[in-house]
């Protein structure tokens, strides 16, 4: 049986396009594995997000190459802009962390898949193995093994982004919007539930674009609940511009997950006019109320940019009020770095690095207060509990975690002959559960 690691790194639309590949691949007889149980085959999806997911990317590629896997798939943002220019990695580079020796004879095999071809994944694989001996024997005696990796899939539903947001190179990467058709969405929906799954991920990287037409992403979710058996539905991050009220009305339907990931970028308008960000402050903050107002135990996470060129230290105060007054549930930090081909890279007034990182150390402090308080005041909350991961054992006890409905991690332990993976629980939040959700601030 061909083994094959699904490796991954960024957002969880990478993560959506590795399992659906995986779910292909394991149905065809292959074995997933780790990358360090030899593998005869490693898909690395890589990230280029900021410049250290483009450092991080080419390490972890050469990291893969390591493990001397008889081939090596690289696909995703980074590879995309290293085919563009940027610091691109080579095979000569791959082939040499990858210590090809006596015992190793044969070179490691590269395949770059592009944005273009990435539909065509799966086939290119194969045709890349289809003159493999090795390949074609191991493959003719394998047989169907299923695929059971947890308890939640993301479905990629959306790719590609139409914005000119101007520190943003992912658009350069993932090129122009386009949504998958609502058929295939549902039936691949329908296959992850099928094998088990309990709760379906909707991923893209401009989710609220999604269209076909006059179909639009409202409506998709609508058909999904209504011909699907999927227990949850959660959004994995849509922008604030396309949360509108016939939206979040969907969700007095209690499948859909009270958790919404909104990204902001900044609390200060003149720093989001540059940015090009469509959504100003005050817009945005009545958004959070009315969500707030309208869905209850909801919890709202999102994005901040520390830094960006131009932010004078006005601007940032103006972001740390903005901080206080929205109180978020869960915020990822990054601190701003210049993409190449962007218009902020080469924007005038660069914030110095030593006000960068003490600006991010000041939201961090105010954003883990923040998070903390509103944790506190959700002691005695009745939680329903997707229990996914068994942890360790305590005699004759297992503990295991899982996540509530509005994506609160949660530990509680169970006898150890009750088989807990996929049940969903009532659970009430109490105090020992606010470490385990608190200091996991991204950044």
């Amino acid at each position: 049986m061909l083994k094959i690691s699904f490796q991954y790194l960024g957002c969880r639309l990478n993560e959506a396009e590795n399992e659906q590949l995986a779910r292909t691949f394991v149905a065809s007889g292959y074995e997933m594995c780790a990358p360090d149980d030899h593998p005869d085959i490693i898909l690395l999806n890589t990230c280029g997000v900021t410049s250290e997911a483009m450092r991080k990317s080419r390490n972890i590629a050469r990291r893969m190459a390591a493990f001397r896997p008889k081939l090596l798939i690289l696909m995703g943002c980074a590879i995309d802009l290293m085919a563009s220019g940027e610091n691109p990695l080579t095979d000569d580079e791959l082939q040499s962390a990858s210590g090809e020796d006596a015992s190793n004879p044969e070179p490691l095999r590269i395949v770059r898949i592009s944005r273009e071809d990435k539909p065509r994944a799966a086939q290119i694989i194969r045709e890349a193995l289809a003159d493999c001996e090795w390949a074609q024997h191991q493959a003719s005696n394998a047989q169907n093994t299923g695929y059971h990796l947890r308890m939640r899939s993301f479905i990629k539903i959306q790719d590609g982004c139409n914005n000119k947001c101007t520190y943003c190179a992912v658009r350069l990467a993932r090129g122009p919007e386009r949504s998958e058709p609502a058929a295939k969405v549902i039936e691949e929906i329908k296959r992850c539930l099928a094998l088990g799954e309990r709760e379906i991920v909707l991923t893209g990287v401009q989710l609220g674009a999604y269209r076909q037409d006059n179909y639009v992403l409202k409506d998709l979710i609508t058909d999904i609940l209504a011909q699907t058996s999927v227990t949850r539905l959660r959004l994995s991050s849509i922008e604030p511009w396309h949360i509108r009220p016939d939206l979040w009305a969907l969700w007095k339907d209690t499948r859909l997950c009270p958790h919404f990931h909104i990204p902001v970028q900044s609390g200060s308008d003149a720093v989001l006019t540059a940015m090009k960000r469509r959504t100003p402050i005050d817009g945005y903050l009545q958004k959070l109320a009315a969500i707030r107002a309208e869905i209850p135990n909801v919890r709202i996470s999102t994005d901040l940019i520390v830094g960006f060129p131009g932010e004078t230290e006005d601007m940032w105060l103006e972001t740390l009020a903005f901080i206080r007054h929205a109180e978020f549930d869960d915020v990822h930090l990054f601190r701003f770095s210049p993409r190449p081909n962007t218009p902020a890279a080469v924007m005038p007034n660069p914030v110095p690095p030593d006000i960068k990182r003490k600006r991010w150390n000041e939201a961090e402090t105010l954003i883990e207060t923040i998070k903390t308080q509103r944790l506190a005041h959700t002691i005695g909350a009745h939680l329903r509990v997707l229990w996914e991961q068994a942890l360790d054992t305590e005699g004759d006890h297992i503990r295991w975690q899982g996540y509530s409905e509005n994506y609160l991690r949660i530990i509680r332990t169970f006898p150890k002959d009750m088989a807990m993976r996929g049940m969903i629980t009532d659970e009430i939040f109490i105090n020992e559960d606010i470490a385990l959700n608190v200091s996991n601030i991204q950044g």
